[in-house]
């Protein structure tokens, strides 16, 4: 221990010396305290990421023959990692939720029985002023019990419908989110109304649990932001948000760096001039140099496509690669991107991938396109309320 540190501690047991037996007491009683309230947040994140990777690991169970089926899951897949980004990036407002009362008109947590009433759960928003009914809403919205329904402000609507606060309450909802099965059950059907309003209306969508206490909470987000919203509907008028998956068959890809590798080729040239023990090595360093090279095309090969198909969208963005866990396949993912096209683009972006998936399908190269989707990838943040998890806006009003 060198001299600064001896001096410091010496100071710190002098200090210490004048401290009462009852006041150091309190001070472990409450260092404990803290402790067990970090460790208690620490835990609750991680159990929350648990069960959201069950809930991935369940749709595995849904049916896989039809080609509906598959859709569904990737919905599904999707909203659920959308729930997980969203909760990570509010990691801090978990750890607090407890602590800080849900947002009123008053600031104040609102009366017990107000609990019992309904909110108000927001899908999406789309043009218009009412005038004109929004065609093809669901009779029944993520809760069962109420209609969807079409809220208007000036020349835009939002897509409504009632919830039970027992159920989607935020303390009710914290619990739920624990629920596989509540989760995977809602997230389908908050997808259905997205799917159901996007046939014949550009759409902007909100968060998987977008609740607000009234209806004029939803009229006053449709204020704040409606020059926002009006101005995104513009952007993403006559455009759809799809999906490429690009994955790799290791053992193609493997077989193709081989044959034509010069250095592959250089190492297993010697590897066959040498005895067994010196060819084990050369193995190695063969193998290495495969996976370098696979590692280095797949890349090259990915960036390609995704500038090729880019290239016949108005935007682009690539997303992290899945693990084979979540897409349930042998396959690694190389590419996961989203494209938003414009509808006279189309056919020029599938006639694309359709050339891209002939061109490399020799070295191993799979290509996937879904959609169309909600455009989440190409929404301004400003479209989501402050808070994901809980209620905004004034006091429940049935």
């Amino acid at each position: 221990m060198d001299e600064m540190t001896s001096r410091l501690r010496r100071k710190l047991e002098d200090g210490l010396a004048e401290l009462s037996d009852e006041q150091i007491a309190a001070l472990i009683k409450e260092a404990r305290d803290e402790a067990l309230t970090e460790v208690k947040a620490i835990l609750k994140d991680t159990m929350v990421q648990a069960i959201l990777e069950r809930a991935v690991d369940e749709l595995e169970s849904i049916g896989s023959d039809a080609v509906a089926a598959v859709e569904e899951k990737d919905q599904i897949r999707q909203e659920i990692e959308a729930i997980r980004r969203k909760i990570a990036e509010n990691e801090s407002l978990l750890r607090q939720v407890k602590a800080s009362p849900i947002e009123t008109e008053e600031a104040q947590e609102p009366p017990r029985e107000e609990k019992k009433g309904c909110g108000h759960y927001v899908y999406g928003i789309v043009g218009g002023d009412g005038s004109q009914p929004v065609e093809g809403l669901p009779e029944q919205g993520i809760d069962s019990a109420y209609p969807v329904y079409a809220l208007p402000y000036q020349a835009i609507q939002a897509i409504v419908s009632k919830v039970s606060l027992q159920e989607f309450g935020q303390e009710a909802l914290e619990a739920n989110l624990e629920d596989i099965e509540w989760v995977k059950a809602k997230v389908l059907a908050h997808q259905r109304v997205l799917e159901a309003v996007l046939v014949s209306h550009t759409l902007i969508p909100m968060r998987f649990c977008t609740i607000y206490r009234s209806e004029s909470g939803v009229q006053e987000m449709l204020t704040q932001h409606y020059d926002d919203f009006v101005e995104t509907l513009t952007q993403l008028e006559g455009k759809q948000e799809w999906g490429v998956k690009v994955y790799c068959d290791g053992k193609t890809l493997a077989q193709r760096v081989g044959e034509v590798s010069d250095r592959v080729k250089e190492l297993k040239a010697e590897m066959d001039q040498k005895s067994s023990g010196a060819a084990y090595f050369l193995k190695k360093k063969m193998d290495e140099a495969i996976a370098e090279e696979m590692e280095r095309v797949s890349d090259e090969y990915a960036q390609r496509s995704h500038d090729r198909l880019s290239g016949h969208a108005e935007e682009a963005v690539i997303n992290p690669l899945q693990s084979k866990e979540l897409t349930g396949r042998e396959e690694a993912m190389v590419l996961n991107g989203a494209y938003l096209v414009a509808k006279e683009q189309l056919a020029a972006f599938r006639a694309e991938l359709e050339s891209l998936s002939v061109e490399h399908d020799n070295l191993g190269f799979i290509y996937e396109m879904t959609g169309p989707w909600p455009p989440y990838n190409f929404v301004s943040t400003c479209t989501e309320p402050s808070r994901s998890i809980g209620l905004e806006g004034s006091a429940a009003d049935d």
